[in-house]
């Protein structure tokens, strides 16, 4: 399962195999932008690559692709000189931080021969405790012969979509999360083991590897939902459900490089009614079920609109790939129509892909366009639900049975798939589905 946050967080980011998806990739999102060429000796282009680099600086990190047709994405190629003064990380860095403070310092880029045509990926890292701010105005001489400004003292550029956007009160509330995020991960990066103190203490001590000189104790709070691990596996076993979920909870966090398989969320599903799990902890099964086309309505019941609000939108930001991207926009529908718009902009270019009727809001609401589904004349509302949930509930049985996701059984349940497909969208008003 590859996607530019899995070429993000790899050991070396800027391999061969990297800038070939990046060149298949095709998409311009808040991680990926294409551009055909660049003048090294134009000041309006150093200005708007300053743009660029700390935006995704700012964010999440990512690519700047050069020597790709901006509208197509095909591959045209850079001339010599420009893809020397490119890959020139010096260059790009003395230029870019004549108007940035911090600094950025650790950029690299990588000239590659695609169909026999130069093209360089600059790669651009997440700048992890660090908000890169506009220090001083820049301007350029435009055509007219007058100076225009391009960028101004004092502000700061993030990614958002496919483009960069002046940071505001939101986006610096996103800053903050991810550096509380950026800490507990370095915490959790130096912890050995978690074991449990004495009950009257109320306490958790989590302890630095042993055989590191100078070791310390760190103590939090006392919280069910703790459970040990360690880096990226589980030290020991989970047990029951509910600790299972608690650690891929946490090993996730939101990202989509580390999640359960489609058959263990199926299994959480089956089980929905013995399992008692956290508010946050049912946001993260929302989210792995968006991600893996399991039914998602029952996790968020009661939970209020605006954190499911935040957790799709996540959820689409980190997607994996684009297989659940029509029943995202779904969930979204019913959200509203703000709701809807911001999905469609995070799909940056790959809305264009999806079907004309799913590019906008319906325009007679979700539940006409998606909440109903056939029934027999003569078939009760009541009935009709408990029947739909009976096929939902055998499928996700035979699921945790057989240990094979939906798309293996699709000859067992040829009949009834498109209804089952319909009634994991049900509405959310059964508290079902």
């Amino acid at each position: 399962m590859s996607s530019v946050q899995h070429h993000l967080n790899k050991d070396d980011p800027l391999t061969r195999e990297t800038a070939v998806f990046l060149v298949r990739y095709a998409e311009e999102d808040d991680r990926v932008d294409y551009k055909q060429t660049i003048d090294p000796a134009s000041e309006k282009n150093l200005l708007d690559l300053t743009k660029d680099i700390s935006a995704f600086a700012n964010t999440y990190g990512g690519y700047l692709v050069f020597g790709i047709n901006d509208g197509e994405k095909k591959v045209v190629g850079l001339s010599r000189a420009v893809a020397d003064a490119i890959k020139d990380v010096n260059f790009l860095q003395q230029k870019i931080n004549r108007h940035l403070e911090p600094n950025i310092t650790n950029l690299r880029a990588k000239e590659f021969k695609i169909d026999g045509k130069s093209i360089v990926v600059t790669y651009i890292p997440q700048s992890a405790g660090t908000t890169h701010m506009i220090s001083k105005d820049g301007s350029f001489q435009h055509l007219s012969s007058k100076q225009k400004q391009l960028l101004f003292k004092g502000t700061l550029y993030v990614r958002r979509s496919a483009g960069n956007h002046l940071g505001d009160s939101k986006d610096l509330d996103d800053l903050i999360e991810r550096r509380i995020d950026q800490f507990r991960d370095a915490l959790l990066d130096k912890v050995a083991k978690v074991v449990r103190s004495p009950a009257s203490s109320g306490v958790f001590i989590l302890s630095k590897d042993p055989g590191d000189e100078g070791a310390k104790r760190y103590i939090i709070e006392d919280s069910p939902d703790s459970v040990a691990i360690k880096g990226m596996s589980f030290t020991v076993a989970p047990e029951g459900f509910e600790e299972e979920i608690a650690a891929w909870s946490v090993l996730s966090r939101g990202a989509s490089e580390s999640i359960p398989s489609p058959v263990v969320i199926w299994r959480w599903f089956v089980n929905r009614n013995s399992i008692n799990v956290s508010e946050k902890h049912r946001l993260a099964i929302y989210q792995f079920s968006l991600w893996s086309q399991v039914p998602s309505f029952y996790w968020i019941q009661d939970i209020k609109s605006a954190k499911i609000r935040e957790a799709l939108l996540e959820a689409v930001r980190n997607r994996p790939n684009n297989d659940g991207v029509n029943e995202m926009l779904i969930v979204a529908s019913f959200l509203g129509r703000g709701v809807y718009t911001s999905v469609l902009s995070i799909l940056g270019d790959y809305k264009n892909r999806l079907n004309k009727p799913m590019q906008k809001f319906p325009e007679f609401g979700p539940r006409k366009a998606f909440g109903t589904i056939q029934r027999g004349k003569h078939v009760t509302l009541t009935a009709f639900k408990k029947e739909m949930r009976d096929k939902l509930n055998e499928l996700s049985s035979v699921v945790n049975k057989t240990g094979k996701p939906p798309a293996l059984l699709k000859k067992l349940y040829k009949k009834d798939m498109k209804d089952i497909g319909q009634a994991r969208s049900m509405d959310k008003d059964t508290g079902q589905a």
